[in-house]
């Protein structure tokens, strides 16, 4: 099985603002484990510090040449895609995503009436929270590792 789980940190619509993306993370899974992870940070207005770091890339639109390599013409798996697949889409209309992995419909699928499908409540439930230093829940690398962790772990339970 081969993908790369995504997870963007926005901005949020706080004082009437728009939800922009500052954080892209991304974890490649390829031959039964995670085999590379990485991060791209977007200097927006809204964003928290290290979003505004010298490495930081402009918009995710104009860094679109940068990022995007890595996730066009492979499937992409994320936790509620909704979230992920409506920035990439809104970012480049008329590139094809995909095709998508929803870990969350997949956990409901194989495990229904569990009373949370949050991504960090099923990591914990099958003993796959990813071990980041410095890093936790709703940072987007580490959401993306969690991400193809649980879909990993999904696949063979």
């Amino acid at each position: 099985m081969e993908f790369v789980a995504i997870d963007f940190e926005t901005t949020g619509f706080e004082d009437g603002g728009t939800n922009e993306p500052w954080q892209l993370g991304y974890a490649r899974v390829s031959g039964g484990g995670i085999v590379e992870s990485g991060e791209w940070f977007f200097d927006v207005e809204g964003a928290p510090p290290r979003a505004h770091e010298a490495d930081a890339l402009g918009t995710l639109q104009s860094s679109f040449e940068t990022w995007s390599p890595a996730l066009v013409g492979v499937r992409l798996a994320a936790h509620n895609i909704a979230c992920e697949r409506t920035i990439l889409t809104r970012t480049a209309p008329l590139t094809k995503w995909g095709p998508w992995v929803d870990t969350m419909k997949l956990a409901r699928a194989r495990y229904p009436g569990l009373p949370s499908y949050r991504l960090g409540d099923l990591c914990e439930m099958l003993g796959c929270v990813p071990q980041i230093e410095g890093r936790t829940w709703h940072d987007g690398l580490y959401d993306a590792v969690a991400c193809a962790s649980l879909a990993l772990r999904l696949a063979i339970i």
